[in-house]
């Protein structure tokens, strides 16, 4: 009877707990859900002070083609590369170029053809050479630009001259054989002989891509510059500079310039030599500085100058960036955490354990989404009017803390 007692005794314990933790939850839930109030947590981040805008690339760039010469280059260096003054950058071949190709091209088929009856022995070399050759191929047939196009072009040529000679020297080879080889080789002298190699007058990035604009949009243009000349040019934002195969170019690779329209209230403030940031549609954030500002209509023609070119831009002439004119890093938060009082002071409402606070926060930075707050300093606490225990019972904001989006300053005393 005394052990039933005491059964009970446990059991209605244990149930007052359960009712207790319900009501507790309950509660929390209504906090969190019943009075329709979402909340957020306050986060390391930055907020920057941005505009996205179009502008143009300006830059120095010197145009290499031979008039005289009607035919197609054959690159050396790649598109992007970099190369040093006075080294070779590609090649005309002057005269009948398409037809010694041709005599090659059908040497080579009567290569192929006579090899499948000849008994020569396949060492581990010549084994490498097929092998390095059917790679190639492969490869090629998956590329489309046409500078990759030609470097593996060279490279199967190269090894098929080695596949030839190593075939020519052997002792099994026929009479046949040797002399298609013989012929080849004579059609080749005559390509080489016939090459004209271009040299880079200076150092910088090569590039094929050439369109006429390099005279107009270049730094050497800078104070002829005006926003209505650019836009009569029709460019489009982001298109691709088609690739020339009759001329080239070398691209300063130390300078260039972006020029843009702008009427927001920091371009307005904007000086020359003032530093900013620069973001790519790569997402790059690139140091610039303010080399010119022209003022036309209600606008501003800005022209940035950056130190070093980002090869990723030498492909356009028109592009989308964004101008950050400032950033800041600290805890950030959304702009519907933050509401002013009467005396235009920012405070956030911050939640722990279903207890809600009013914590006094200063904001260091903002923008159109979000702000970057901090705590105040006791000597500014003390300057705001704030007695000894009031700042010794002063509220700080943490990193990671939960905080009411659309907050209400009369519901947290």
């Amino acid at each position: 009877m005394e052990n039933d007692k005491r059964i009970n005794k446990r059991k209605i314990f244990f149930a007052i707990i359960i009712i207790i933790a319900i009501i507790y939850i309950a509660y929390i839930a209504y906090l969190l859900i019943g009075d329709e109030t979402d909340t957020c947590l306050v986060n390391q981040g930055t907020v920057y002070k941005e505009e996205t805008v179009v502008g143009y690339i300006l830059r120095n760039e010197v145009v290499i083609e031979n008039q005289e010469i009607m035919g197609e280059i054959i690159p050396i260096m790649a598109e992007g590369e970099k190369v040093a003054k006075d080294n070779s950058i590609f090649q005309y071949y002057n005269g009948n170029q398409q037809e010694l190709n041709q005599k090659i091209n059908e040497i080579d088929l009567k290569l192929q053809e006579a090899l499948k009856s000849e008994k020569i022995a396949t060492t581990s070399e010549l084994k490498l050479i097929e092998n390095q050759i059917d790679k190639k191929i492969e490869k090629l047939k998956k590329l489309s630009n046409i500078q990759e196009i030609s470097e593996y072009n060279k490279d199967i040529d190269k090894l098929l001259d080695r596949k030839i000679n190593f075939i020519e020297g052997s002792t099994q080879t026929s009479t046949y054989v040797k002399e298609l080889i013989n012929e080849r080789k004579k059609y080749e002298n005559q390509l080489t002989q016939n090459a004209i190699y271009v040299k880079a007058p200076v150092s910088g990035i090569v590039s094929y891509r050439v369109d006429g604009l390099e005279g107009t949009l270049t730094v050497n243009n800078i104070d002829n510059i005006n926003w209505q000349m650019l836009e009569d040019m029709n460019l489009k934002t982001g298109q691709i500079v088609a690739t020339s195969t009759k001329k080239g170019k070398i691209i300063d690779n130390f300078k260039y310039y972006i020029a843009t329209s702008m009427d927001s209230e920091e371009t307005k403030n904007a000086k020359v030599g003032q530093k900013v940031k620069l973001r790519l549609s790569t997402n790059d954030e690139i140091d610039a500085k303010i080399s010119n500002i022209k003022e036309e209509e209600n606008k501003r023609l800005i022209i940035f100058e950056i130190s070093k070119m980002t090869e990723n831009l030498i492909d356009y002439r028109k592009i989308t960036f964004d101008v950050i004119w400032s950033s800041n890093s600290g805890l950030k938060v959304p702009n519907q955490t933050i509401i002013q009082d009467e005396k235009g002071l920012n405070y956030v409402i911050r939640q722990r354990l279903g207890t809600l606070a009013k914590v006094l926060v200063k904001v260091e930075k903002t923008n159109e989404n979000y702000s970057i707050i901090t705590t105040y300093t006791t000597s500014e606490l003390a300057e705001l009017g704030y007695t000894k225990e009031e700042i010794l019972q002063y509220k700080k904001i943490k990193l990671y803390d939960e905080i009411m989006l659309y907050p209400n300053l009369d519901s947290v005393k």
